[in-house]
């Protein structure tokens, strides 16, 4: 077993007389004996990948020459593992087994320097033809192998640490593990239309961090770990890192614009638009052909869960356009791949703050209508004060206190109705939307309407008659039609 950081392990091979090009070819043997890829050949060694095995990463084995007549074969974990479960040690070993056996065989064969070296370039032609092989790991070893960074595997394990770690302080904060409150939500920082268009931008990104309980954490983790280990190697690391941001806020963006008093969280918009980019690098043959069929299989299955009730499927969709907006700029950019990245996260963040500007100034009746529902409290009041006002007169009783009931029927029912219609004069210039702009005008009537009856009930007490009594029932029958329609509308809104 070895240890280090990465894990690695070497031996020394004694060349027991053989030139350097007969041991490369040896060495070129052993290795597709033990079913290791070839990466690179030349007259200074060789360079290779063991297959990915359980519990594992794979290891990279390096043999060259060391000094005259001995070289070493080291072989380190790409995982950048600590502890290494001997596996290092393993690989010299077989290759230590093996090379004394090729030994015995090669010097039978009695082949001059030139035939060495000539099988040494047939072998390299062979390399050649091969598509430039890279140092990518496209699957885990086991769960917690999501967290171990590698090379080719940086950014992603980051960004999982980040949402845990936000998690845990939240749970730490008096959050609830699995069914945290709407309102904690937006405390800690979800993407909430009336808080973020009132310039706290800051939330179309801090949401792409927090997660509503922890089931939600643990799908997008393992969603993101396998989503990152395959792309962030296509991609590289910072590309990967700011194309992923990017989807994140675009998709909280696209989740502003489609449902107007949503909390989103989650970083499943992010993810989305990395789905978005993966299915063009597939699609394209930019990554592993093999793979093909589990993606494209994997982004429908994910597009159809986004439609399943409680889902933002807004964010998730955005999220995903935008991906694939990245992933043909990179896969038409080719070579000059900085270029066109530049180009699209230029146009990007332009198009960010464009979209904000212009969601915060045609979406402002978000917060208007907010405040419209806070200030229609003090409506439901005052017109509870003016039926109470008129209930006592109603059953008679102004005949035993006529002053007291006269001055509870003007000088707070009637005032009170006066009042309503101030408010919602007041309120109807709020920017909202139609249908509640003509709700205010049948709230307006239906106060005039109470005013008039409260007035023809006054004189009805002050001049003692029964005069009054077919106009109150005609304004009480107009009273009745006005509350149907205020409430039909109010049901459908």
């Amino acid at each position: 077993m070895a240890f280090g950081f990465p894990a690695n392990f070497s031996e020394l091979i004694p060349l027991n007389n053989l030139s350097q090009s007969a041991f490369i070819l040896v060495t070129i043997s052993i290795c597709k004996k033990l079913d290791w890829n070839l990466i690179s050949v030349n007259e200074n060694g060789v360079l290779a990948f063991s297959k990915n095995k359980k519990n594992t990463w794979n290891e990279t084995i390096a043999i060259a020459f060391d000094e005259e007549n001995i070289a070493i074969v080291t072989s380190s974990s790409n995982g950048n593992q600590f502890y290494d479960r001997g596996r290092n040690k393993k690989n010299t070993d077989n290759f230590l087994n093996l090379y004394f056996e090729e030994l015995k065989e090669i010097s039978n064969l009695n082949l001059s320097q030139d035939a060495f070296q000539e099988q040494i370039k047939i072998e390299q032609k062979n390399l050649l033809t091969l598509e430039k092989t890279e140092q990518n790991i496209t699957s885990f070893y086991s769960v917690f192998s999501i967290f171990i960074p590698t090379k080719s595997y940086l950014i992603t394990p980051i960004i999982i640490y980040l949402n845990i770690i936000y998690f845990l302080i939240m749970i730490f904060s008096g959050v609830h593990f699995f069914a945290p409150e709407v309102q904690e939500i937006i405390d800690w920082g979800g993407n909430y239309g009336p808080l973020t268009y009132e310039n706290q931008y800051w939330r179309l990104l801090s949401a792409c961090f927090i997660h509503i309980g922890f089931f939600h954490l643990v799908a997008n983790c393992i969603t993101l770990a396998y989503v990152g280990l395959i792309l962030e190697s296509y991609l590289k690391k910072w590309s990967f890192l700011i194309t992923y941001l990017f989807c994140g806020i675009l998709a909280s963006l696209s989740s502003l614009y489609w449902n107007k008093d949503l909390v989103s969280a989650g970083a499943s918009g992010a993810i989305f638009g990395m789905f978005g980019v993966l299915l063009i690098a597939a699609l394209g043959k930019r990554i592993d052909t093999k793979l093909t069929a589990k993606i494209v299989f994997l982004v429908v299955l994910n597009i159809c869960y986004s439609f399943s009730d409680g889902i933002d499927s807004a964010a998730h969709i955005g999220g995903f356009l935008a991906g694939i907006v990245f992933g043909i700029t990179v896969f038409i950019s080719g070579e000059k791949r900085k270029i066109g990245l530049a180009s699209i996260y230029s146009v990007a963040l332009i198009s960010i703050i464009c979209l904000y500007i212009n969601f915060k100034s045609s979406q402002v009746y978000i917060y208007q209508i907010m405040e419209y529902e806070k200030r229609m409290q003090e409506f439901v009041d005052m017109e509870k004060m003016a039926l109470e006002a008129y209930s006592v007169q109603y059953g008679n009783s102004y005949s035993e206190n006529k002053e007291s009931t006269l001055y509870l029927i003007k000088d707070r029912g009637i005032y009170y109705w006066n009042e309503n219609i101030t408010l919602m004069t007041e309120l109807d210039k709020l920017y909202l939307p139609k249908e509640i702009h003509e709700q205010n005008e049948r709230l307006i009537e239906y106060c005039k309407l109470r005013i008039s009856f409260y007035e023809l009930a006054y004189k009805k007490i002050v001049e003692n008659s029964t005069l009054y009594d077919e106009k109150m029932l005609a304004l009480d029958f107009k009273i009745s039609s006005i509350m149907n329609q205020i409430s039909k509308a109010k049901s459908k809104t």
